[in-house]
């Protein structure tokens, strides 16, 4: 099997679940929880606490 071929097997594979992209992921999250919160206050809305307690993870 050639160098290249090699390198292609693995493309479109999902990473394992240790891998660091689900730091990245979890910062999404928090700061998507971080917007809904500011949202949700400027719209006069209730946050859910689940949300919240996301909202003050830190990065």
């Amino acid at each position: 099997m050639s160098a290249t071929a090699s390198r292609n097997v693995n493309a479109g594979r999902r990473q394992p679940a240790d891998h660091p992209a689900q730091g990245d992921e979890q910062r999404v999250r928090i700061r998507a929880a971080r917007l809904r919160l500011t949202t949700d206050r400027k719209l006069g809305k209730e946050t859910p606490s689940w949300v919240k307690q996301l909202a003050k993870k830190p990065l």
